[in-house]
């Protein structure tokens, strides 16, 4: 590990490579919001494009967490792959707006893409499993809510219950399908809450 590397990241680093999802809860809380301010100006204030991307991020972080033995600074590693992530995205979104490439095109390092997604898909499906065992009201909550874009007080009406019903049912939902998430895809929890805000189940 880099000597120029304060000791506390150093620690978390070897903490993480050595599957501590704790090590990684507390990457992800330290720097998520530095990541959120970096992305906020290269996206034009696209709140759901810079969600995105961290969900992204931090999941390859968690893959990658094997390969981080020469990362010299955290910060500048995770802002990087921020950036690359952002281009990614801004490559396929001007793709699918042309109609001028192919999606393949896009794909510089293919093989780690496949791997990845096939792997995120595989996080996905548990998340669908979960979801799938909530009592019915709470299902329907929870969907309305993190899939759909519902606010409380937009599902509080539409069912005709208060909003503390709401808030309670999609707080359980939550803290069940985050926990199914982790227990059978071995993931940490902040990955875990990440995947929850997904759009694509």
């Amino acid at each position: 590990m880099p000597i120029n590397q304060p000791y506390d990241e150093r620690e978390l680093l070897l903490r993480l490579e050595a599957d501590d999802k704790s090590a990684f809860d507390t990457i992800y809380y330290r720097y998520e919001q530095k990541l959120k301010l970096y992305l906020f100006p290269f996206t034009g204030g696209d709140s759901h494009l810079v969600d995105t991307i961290l969900q992204d991020v931090f999941v390859k972080l968690w893959l990658k967490r094997k390969e981080l033995s020469g990362v010299a600074v955290l910060e500048f590693y995770l802002q990087r792959m921020a950036k690359n992530r952002l281009l990614d995205h801004l490559k396929l979104r001007d793709i699918r707006e042309k109609h001028a490439r192919t999606y393949a095109d896009l794909q510089t390092d293919a093989g780690d893409h496949i791997s990845e997604q096939l792997q995120l898909k595989e996080y996905l499906s548990i998340a669908r499993e979960g979801i799938a065992q909530l009592p019915l009201r709470r299902r329907i909550i929870f969907s309305m809510n993190v899939l759909e874009g519902w606010s409380i007080d937009e599902i509080a009406t539409h069912l005709q219950v208060s909003k503390d019903v709401v808030k309670k049912q999609l707080q359980l939902a939550k803290t069940f399908v985050r926990d199914y998430i982790s227990k059978n895809g071995d993931l940490p929890g902040a990955i875990c809450l990440a995947i929850l805000l997904l759009p694509a189940f």
